[in-house]
């Protein structure tokens, strides 16, 4: 029998959720404000739109697709026979954006799409971020193109405030991230990654292609239903700090029952690989992924931001049942005040170990509990977000809280 997953992971979800560590607003074009109906409709995708947010120009809108929409509206999931065989990378969501066109549109211009998105917070001066996405070529394209890059700033990049319009190649903003590489699989999903080091304005992200038809390779492929152009699917946008490393969260426990549980986190878009400890073959990506244990099995992620590599490992403990009981033992531990300022109360999780760390999972302090109201010292501790996790001696089981210091 497979495993119903307890308490710990719903624990771990909402922690997960409150610790954002990818910085873009649905990343992976999952949340919409309603259904796509048809082409040029961007702006259903919740916080992006194209970059001229007075006039919705067609000549620049990118296509939102996803699985709720149907054949008949053009970015339905897949699109065929006509445009594109493909699913998106993770999720339900995706965008169509054509990044070259070699003939002038009607006005005037060589049309271009451009899509821009939020971020949750703007990036801190001198801090490293490391910016990924993914893309993959439409098979109908005549042309596969380089230099798809990625441009953040604090909105000034919106066309619509002068006479260029957004359809044309917007040439005066450089992006922080270029592919030079000219991407051709129309197969697999390719991944455009790069760093840089924020200035402390950058509160939008906006992905294209920045440079004019004279300064963009192109490999002519295939001469399809849309001729003269560039028509690329874009998934999984992230800007993460560089110092971040994989997290796969707390360890849980099943009992006999169901047959899924959630490992990870539940930040999307990520730029996260899954497996099973031991095999090669990827079972999932993004930030967490739902299992299907039979067996205890240990799960590995790793995270590459721009080369460095981290991995984090999960345990997903099948036991008999009555032994998930145990897990309950801790179910009750309570902690206050919070926020806190120079130290805390932790009750009812004598016993326990418990480890604090930071947003990022790092160990900042280790406490064996050794009564039923226990204080933790935190004055020497930064102002910010730490994990309390308390962990069972015996089943090595979590359960997940946060605290605030102030």
């Amino acid at each position: 029998m497979k495993g119903v997953i307890l308490l710990v992971f719903f624990n771990c979800a909402c922690v997960c959720s409150q610790a954002q560590v990818n910085y873009v607003l649905n990343p992976s074009f999952e949340h919409y404000r309603s259904c796509p109906t048809s082409v040029d409709q961007i702006r259903n995708a919740t916080y992006w739109s194209q970059i001229d947010t007075f006039i919705i120009d067609p000549l620049c809108s990118p296509e939102f697709c996803n699985v709720c929409a149907s054949l008949s509206s053009g970015v339905s999931v897949p699109f065929t026979p006509n445009y594109y065989y493909h699913y998106p990378r993770t999720g339900n969501g995706m965008v169509q954006m054509a990044m070259y066109v070699d003939d002038r549109g009607p006005s005037g211009v060589y049309q271009r799409d451009y899509t821009q998105g939020r971020l949750y917070r703007t990036l801190t001066a001198g801090k490293t971020y490391c910016v990924t996405f993914y893309v993959t070529l439409e098979q109908v394209s005549q042309y596969a193109i380089n230099h798809i890059g990625a441009y953040l700033d604090d909105g000034t990049i919106d066309a619509g405030q002068d006479s260029i319009g957004c359809a044309a190649p917007q040439t005066r903003f450089t992006p922080q991230i270029i592919e030079d590489a000219v991407i051709d699989d129309t197969l697999n999903w390719v991944k455009v990654q790069g760093s840089f080091t924020a200035s402390g304005i950058e509160k939008y992200i906006t992905i294209g292609n920045f440079y004019n038809i004279e300064n963009t390779d192109t490999a002519e492929v295939y001469f399809g239903t849309v001729s003269h152009a560039s028509l690329y699917l874009i998934d999984d946008v992230s800007v993460i700090a560089s110092d971040a490393v994989a997290n796969a969260g707390p360890d849980g426990l099943v009992s006999p029952g169901s047959d899924s549980a959630f490992i990870g986190t539940t930040d999307e878009g990520m730029p996260c690989t899954w497996y099973v400890l031991g095999d090669t073959v990827p079972i999932g990506y993004s930030g967490g992924i739902k299992v299907y244990p039979d067996t205890t099995t240990s799960y590995v992620v790793g995270m590459d931001l721009c080369g460095n590599v981290t991995r984090d490992t999960v345990v997903v403990h099948v036991a008999p049942a009555g032994i998930g009981s145990v897990q309950m033992k801790y179910a009750n531990v309570e902690i206050y005040p919070n926020p806190a300022t120079t130290n805390f109360m932790i009750v009812h999780a004598a016993g326990s170990e418990v480890v604090m760390t930071d947003v990022v999972w790092r160990e900042v302090k280790i406490i064996n509990c050794q009564s039923d109201k226990e204080a933790i010292d935190i004055s020497t501790f930064s102002s910010g977000v730490y994990f309390v996790q308390i962990i069972d001696p015996v089943t090595r089981t979590k359960i997940t809280k946060k605290i605030t210091k102030e």
